[in-house]
């Protein structure tokens, strides 16, 4: 004897949050993926000034034009790297502000979940109870039968 099916009343909050469970999921995802370009691009900055420092200690031995020509090089180069580790730094809270939303987000997911859980435990249980009660009511009756065919006899 199939019973009702289960219909979840939330059914569409919950793949709301789904959704926006992905999105937070995306989103840290891309923030991570930035951050780690930035990190890379603030390896090679730092590899950079430290050739600059370098060619500035070579160019000591030379003339003044090369000296100036090398520390210049070396304060772009620094004002690269302080660059960087400014984006690299505003990219880590980027991915901690993406992690707070996921959780949340994730939470709000897990909440629901959990509801539609109970909901289908309640579900099971009244369609279990149904069907033994209808297959109670149908041994009685067979039951019934089965003594009235007897008692014919």
């Amino acid at each position: 004897m199939p019973g009702k099916k289960f219909r979840f009343s939330l059914q569409k909050v919950l793949e709301l949050r789904r959704h926006e469970t992905e999105q937070a999921r995306q989103a840290l995802a891309d923030a991570e993926h930035a951050l780690e370009q930035k990190e890379a691009e603030l390896e090679r900055a730092q590899a950079r000034l430290a050739e600059c420092r370098r060619r500035m200690e070579a160019a000591r031995r030379q003339d003044p034009a090369r000296i100036q020509q090398a520390d210049a090089f070396r304060r772009e180069a620094r004002q690269t790297v302080d660059e960087l580790r400014e984006a690299v730094e505003a990219g880590r809270e980027r991915v901690e502000r993406a992690r707070a939303e996921l959780q949340e987000r994730r939470q709000g997911e897990e909440a629901l979940e959990e509801l539609r859980s109970q909901e289908k435990d309640q579900h099971d249980h009244e369609q279990e109870k149904a069907s033994e009660a209808f297959f109670d009511e149908q041994a009685v009756i067979r039951h019934e039968r089965t003594d009235e065919a007897l008692s014919l006899l």
